[in-house]
């Protein structure tokens, strides 16, 4: 089996995953990969070595990591085979190939284009963040954990006048 494992910084703000998950379940529906997961390299969860070995536990012998940065900067260039090094040694059955980074995919220019057609008044700009904040899970290594800005803090409301970009 074949796997696709987007690989990805990760953040401490809540929420902050919410896009690549969404585009790792655009790619699952395409059906091209037997699996597709998420893996950070830190902060976030799952971390790439436990997507791994989950991926493996469940049959997969082939993994393609695709790093979701849009330069091959020090996460990519330096982090992601420091990362890897150590899951290879741990899996030495499995295949893996490293995909290069997706900024200058020719298909960027008119995702560009297209987020740029969609540009939202000052009001709505901050939408996208508010979203995001859904998705959040109370955490105190969350820098907004326990402040009036944490949407998860029940004792404390968020408010939109909190949640900076």
């Amino acid at each position: 089996m074949h796997a696709l494992v987007l690989f990805s910084h990760g953040s401490l703000l809540c929420g902050a995953g919410e896009a690549v998950d969404i585009h790792a379940e655009r790619l699952r529906q395409q059906g091209k990969y037997d699996r597709v997961a998420v893996g950070y390299l830190n902060y976030s969860e799952p971390l790439f070595a436990e997507t791994v070995a989950a991926l493996v536990a469940e049959g997969v012998d082939r993994i393609t990591v695709l790093p979701y940065f849009l330069i091959s900067g020090y996460f990519v260039r330096t982090s992601l085979p420091e990362t890897l090094e150590p899951v290879r040694a741990a899996f030495p059955t499995v295949e893996f190939s490293v995909a290069p980074a997706i900024g200058f995919h020719e298909t960027l220019a008119e995702a560009l284009f297209d987020s740029a057609i969609h540009a939202r008044t000052e009001e709505r700009w901050r939408d996208p963040l508010k979203r995001a904040a859904r998705a959040c899970r109370p955490s105190p290594d969350c820098p907004l954990y326990g402040t009036p800005g944490c949407p998860k803090v029940p004792s404390l409301p968020a408010r939109e006048e909190n949640l900076h970009v």
